[in-house]
C-alpha cells in the first residue's frame, strides 16, 4: 500500500511538472504571437506613413522604360540607354529618401529594428535591389512588408516598396530576455525540485520497506537465543537434569554461546548507530593482518565443525603489515568470515588467501556458497540491504555487516571488491596500502 502511494504521488508530481512546463511554453508562445503582430501592426502603420509623406512630398519612382524594340544605334538609342540611366538614379534617390523617412518613422515610434529595402514589381520581380540583397530576394517576396509607390497606369506599372526586417525574430526574443530567462529558471528549479522529491519518496518509502525487515528480521533472530537461552535456565533449574555435570556444562556452554551471539547482534546496531553518526573512531597502530584472521577462525572453528564445514588458508604475503585500528579490522575479517559461514550453505567451505603486489597487501575470503546475483552486486555495501531470497527470514543478519565493512576500509584508504555468481559462491578481497617503513 505505502509503495502504491508514493508511485502515485510520484507520477502525481510528475504530471502536474508536465502541465506547468506545458502552460510556461505556451504562455511563452502566446507572448512572441503577440509581440509579433504588435510588431506587424507597427511596421504596417509606419509604411502608411512613409506612402503618405512621399506622396505629399512628390517623390516619384520612375518607371522602367518601354520594354519594346530598342534601335540597335544612332540618336534614338542614345537617348534611350540616358533616360534609362536617368530613372535608374531617380529611383535610387527615390529609394533613399523613402529609406530615410521610414528610418525616421521607426525611430519616432522607438522601433530600433534594421530594416533592408527593394523595389518589386506585382509578380515579386525586382526593379530596384541592391548589390547586397541579391542573394535576399526570397525574403523580399516572402516576408517583406509593402505598399504600393506614385500613380498607378495600370496593374502592369504597380511598384511596390518592400521592406524586410532581417533580424525581426531575434529582436523579437532578445526583448523578451528577461522574462524567458526568468521563466526558464523558474523551470529548472520546478524540474530540480521535482526530481529531487521524487527520488526523496523513493529513497524513503525504500528505507521504510528496509526497516521493516530489519525489525522483522531482528525479532526473529533474538527469539532464537533468547528461547534457547530460557530452555538451558529452565533445565538447570530440574534437579534431575542439574545432578549431571555433563548436562550442567552442556547447558552452560549453550547459554554462553547464545549469550554471545545477542552481543554481536547489539554490537551490529550499534555500530550502525556509530557510521550514522559519523563517530567511526581509528585508533591507528601497526597491525599484522595475519594474526587477524588466525585469531578470528580459531574464534569460529566451532561453529564451522559444528555444520560440518572446513576452512583452507593460504597466507601467501610475505608482508602481512598494515597500519590501522585492530578492533576495527578484526570485525572486518569477522564479518566477511560470519557471512561465508551464514551463505554457506549445509557444510560451509572458506578458503582465506593472502598476496602482495603494487606495494598492497590482498586478503581473499572465499565461499562455496549461495552466490549472489549480479543486480545484487552494487548494493550489497548499502545499509540494511539483504539480498533478497524469497523470504525475509531465509537471509540471517540485519543488512549492516558489509556497509560496517565498507565503511571501515573507506576510512582506512583502503578498497573491498567482490565477485561473485548465483550457485557458485562469493570472493570478498580486501586491498589495504602498506606502510613504507613495514
Amino acid at each position: 500500500m505505502q509503495q502504491r502511494r508514493t508511485t502515485v504521488l510520484v507520477a502525481g508530481m510528475g504530471g502536474l511538472l508536465i502541465g506547468l512546463l506545458a502552460l510556461q511554453f505556451i504562455w511563452i508562445r502566446a507572448l512572441v504571437d503577440a509581440r509579433s503582430t504588435l510588431f506587424d501592426d507597427q511596421a504596417r502603420t509606419a509604411l502608411v506613413e512613409v506612402q503618405s509623406i512621399l506622396n505629399l512630398s512628390a517623390i516619384v519612382f520612375p518607371h522602367p522604360p518601354s520594354s519594346g524594340l530598342s534601335p540597335a544605334s544612332g540618336p534614338m538609342a542614345d537617348s534611350l540607354a540616358e533616360a534609362r540611366a536617368k530613372a535608374a538614379m531617380d529611383r535610387e534617390f527615390a529609394m533613399g529618401v523613402a529609406d530615410s523617412v521610414l528610418r525616421a518613422v521607426l525611430d519616432n515610434r522607438d522601433v530600433q529594428f534594421e530594416f533592408r529595402s527593394a523595389l518589386l514589381d506585382r509578380y515579386g520581380r525586382p526593379i530596384f535591389l541592391r548589390d547586397e540583397d541579391v542573394d535576399k530576394l526570397e525574403r523580399f517576396q516572402e516576408d517583406g512588408y509593402r505598399i504600393s509607390t506614385g500613380d498607378v497606369r495600370s496593374l502592369e506599372d504597380v511598384q511596390l516598396y518592400t521592406v524586410h526586417f532581417p533580424r525581426k525574430n531575434l529582436r523579437l526574443t532578445g526583448n523578451m530576455w528577461v522574462e524567458l530567462t526568468a521563466n526558464l529558471l523558474l523551470m529548472l528549479v520546478l524540474v530540480f525540485f521535482t526530481l529531487y522529491a521524487a527520488n526523496g519518496l523513493r529513497k524513503a518509502e525504500r528505507l521504510n520497506r528496509l526497516k521493516g525487515d530489519l525489525i522483522n528480521n531482528m525479532t526473529h533472530e533474538l527469539k532464537t537465543p533468547i528461547s534457547t537461552i530460557g530452555l538451558a535456565g529452565e533445565a538447570l533449574l530440574d534437579p534431575v537434569m542439574a545432578s549431571d555435570q555433563d548436562n550442567i556444562r552442556y547447558y552452560v556452554g549453550l547459554i554462553r554461546s547464545e549469550n554471545e551471539r545477542l552481543g554481536q547482534l547489539v554490537e551490529n546496531v550499534l555500530r550502525a548507530a556509530m557510521l550514522d553518526q559519523g563517530e567511526l573512531e581509528l585508533f591507528r597502530q601497526r597491525v599484522n593482518f595475519h594474526d587477524l584472521i588466525k585469531d578470528v577462525l580459531r574464534n569460529h572453528a566451532i561453529h564451522i565443525k559444528k555444520q560440518g564445514g572446513s576452512t583452507a588458508t593460504k597466507l601467501s604475503a610475505t608482508n602481512p603489515l598494515i597500519d590501522g585500528d585492530k578492533t576495527h579490522l578484526m570485525n572486518v575479517v569477522f564479518n566477511l568470515v560470519d557471512n561465508a559461514i551464514k551463505y554457506g550453505g549445509a557444510s560451509p567451505r572458506l578458503t582465506v588467501q593472502t598476496w602482495n603486489a603494487s606495494g598492497e597487501l590482498y586478503a581473499a575470503f572465499t565461499d562455496k556458497g549461495i552466490g549472489i546475483a549480479r543486480e545484487h552486486l552494487g548494493k550489497v555495501f548499502e545499509k540494511l540491504y539483504r539480498v533478497p531470497t524469497g523470504n525475509v527470514h531465509d537471509v540471517k543478519g540485519f543488512g549492516l555487516g558489509l556497509s560496517y565493512v565498507n565503511a571501515v576500509m573507506q576510512q582506512h584508504g583502503a578498497r573491498i571488491d567482490v565477485v561473485s555468481a548465483p550457485g557458485e559462491g562469493s570472493t570478498f578481497t580486501l586491498v589495504f596500502p602498506q606502510p613504507t617503513n613495514s
